[in-house]
């Protein structure tokens, strides 16, 4: 008796409470939730306590519409980040920046890719992970319950440099957007804008809450994973001469690096190259990051330098010159680097021949001929979908906004059978 007399003096949670306590609920049954703690540093593995996090404070306005509290921007150390979760207009951008400075033009590295979904209800929501959880091209490491909304957040392994990849960073964010955009409604926004983080007080008088769904994904893979391929910088109308950047991922093959090194062993560089071998080998390296992994190629280094060594060749710099030599080249800086650069710097005849010895009209039909089979590979990889669908009741153009695969191809695929 008792206890239902106190009930009746509890507060009691308003209907957008209740949503967010049910969203959680569901939320706890599937994936495990992750102290606030814990997930900053996920985000920010790189801050120490005494490093300073940028926080965005949002204008807080009253009723009427007047501005009680101007937004602005703060640099707050990280151990005093929990001082300031009673803030409901409080939000942290998942990047760094040169200097700390906010701007667009001052990113320096982006540690996540966020879709911000508002107005999720808890049926929604399980409605998402029930039937349409699958149709995703690739499943968000976290997902934050923001309040009345949800954020689906894809936590990269190692933040990405934007230098010389501001094209696939940004293409990658909207690519991702967009994907969530055809199942809910999405609030599109930069890489840089400011998320609020889970331990946060939201509008609604709740608190920000996390829940792991999986490992993080490299940027390549994601690259991959959503289909995206490097394109060439839009050339800029400006005075003078101007050089056209090409925004390119690290995408070389084992068979590449391997294959450098045979030729290092075989032949050594010459006096005045040998230097420059490791730049280069650190060069050669990080464009087939991909495919041969940081420890392995450190690995190369004292192989390569013993070698010259074991020949009697006259070195004149140390092991841990030759190990400075590859960090310098083994950057992003250099991944546009051309073959004509490393025969350079290994002092190596180059031989310009972009056909392997055949002719013009020889290298267009080896190409054609590799157009079709990937033609052919494609239809078999979509076929056995399509029809599967088709069976479902689904239109042609539902399959094709579903499987990114133009109209007219489908068409002409099941004419064909």
């Amino acid at each position: 008796m008792y206890s239902s007399f106190a009930g009746q003096y509890e507060p009691r949670k308003n209907n957008l409470q209740q949503e967010f306590e049910a969203k959680n609920s569901i939320l706890k049954s599937r994936f495990i939730e992750v102290a606030p703690v814990d997930y900053l540093s996920t985000i920010f593995p790189d801050k120490g306590y005494e490093d300073e996090l940028i926080v965005v404070f949002g204008t807080v306005k009253d009723k009427r519409g007047n501005v009680i509290e101007k937004g602005t921007v703060k640099r707050i150390a990280l151990e005093y980040i929990w001082d300031i979760t009673w803030r409901s207009n409080a939000y942290i951008p998942y990047c760094d920046f040169i200097k700390n400075y906010y701007h667009s033009k001052t990113l320096k590295s982006v540690k996540a890719f966020v879709v911000d979904c508002d107005g999720i209800t808890s049926t929604r929501l399980k409605k998402i992970l029930k039937y349409l959880w699958s149709s995703l091209p690739a499943e968000p490491t976290h997902i934050v319950n923001s309040g009345q909304g949800v954020h689906f957040v894809y936590v990269l392994s190692e933040a990405v440099d934007v230098k010389g990849l501001r094209w696939s960073v940004n293409k990658l964010n909207e690519t991702i957007q967009d994907t969530f955009s055809r199942l809910l409604n999405v609030d599109k926004h930069p890489v840089v804008h400011p998320y609020r983080f889970p331990g946060f007080l939201t509008k609604i008088n709740t608190v920000a809450t996390a829940f792991k769904v999986r490992e993080p994904y490299t940027f390549e893979e994601l690259m991959r994973v959503f289909k995206l391929q490097p394109k060439k910088a839009e050339r800029t109308e400006k005075k003078g001469k101007q050089k056209g950047e090409l925004l390119v991922l690290p995408n070389g093959r084992r068979a590449f690096f391997e294959w450098v090194l045979r030729k290092l062993f075989m032949n050594p560089p010459i006096p005045g190259r040998r230097h420059n071998s490791f730049f280069a080998l650190g060069i050669v390296a990080y464009k087939c990051r991909r495919e041969v992994p940081y420890e392995e190629a450190l690995e190369t280094i004292p192989m390569v330098y013993e070698d010259m060594i074991d020949r009697n060749l006259h070195i004149g710099f140390t092991i841990e010159e030759a190990y400075s030599a590859f960090h310098k080249g083994y950057s992003s800086k250099y991944v546009r680097a051309s073959w004509k650069y490393l025969c350079g710097l290994l002092g190596w005849e180059y031989r310009p021949n972009k056909r392997n010895g055949r002719n013009r009209e020889e290298h267009l039909e080896v190409m054609n001929a590799f157009r079709l089979i990937r033609k052919e590979l494609r239809k078999k990889k979509y076929l056995p979908q399509i029809l599967e669908l088709k069976r479902k009741g689904l239109s042609l153009r539902q399959i094709s906004k579903l499987l990114g695969i133009p109209h007219q191809t489908i068409s002409d695929w099941l004419k064909n059978i």
